[in-house]
């Protein structure tokens, strides 16, 4: 899924700390958001067996609010839009190995950046919207169908 509504700003400022210094968080539009999300995962029962995130502060909120702070993340899942080939292969391997090892019956559910979501599926999608998709074991995935929860 994309990370919910942010405040704006530079999307590629990045506190490699975690404390968010300089970056692009989530507006109270977008915590309201990522709330409305994870109650509608719960009235339908749907628990995620893992959890994935960017390591950019809207994504990580976006997680937290929807989903809880049990959730994995590396530096290089940060946004691409930018990025040369180089960083831009190292960010689809470890997205591919992290869908990979959390392959089941389960969904997962990888909260990311636009850019970075185009570069795995193909699909371009609005802030706070689901990819539902099947991911095989070489982590290619196959998109069956997209979820909007309305804000």
């Amino acid at each position: 899924m994309r990370h919910t509504h942010s405040t704006g700003g530079n999307p590629l400022a990045w506190d490699e700390t975690g404390n968010c210094r300089g970056e692009v968080v989530l507006s109270a539009k977008g915590k309201a958001h990522a709330k409305k999300i994870g109650e509608t995962f719960v009235q339908h029962r749907v628990k995620p067996s893992g959890l994935i995130s960017s390591p950019m502060c809207r994504c990580r909120e976006t997680t937290q609010i929807a989903f809880g702070s049990n959730y994995v993340t590396d530096a290089v899942l940060r946004e691409i839009a930018s990025a040369d080939a180089e960083r831009t292969a190292a960010y689809d391997k470890v997205a591919v190995s992290l869908i990979v090892k959390h392959l089941g019956n389960a969904p997962v559910v990888f909260v990311s950046h636009q850019p970075n979501i185009n570069l795995l599926t193909m699909e371009l999608i609005a802030e706070g919207d689901l990819l539902i998709g099947r991911a095989n074991e070489k982590g290619e995935i196959d998109v069956v169908g997209k979820i909007r929860i309305e804000p």
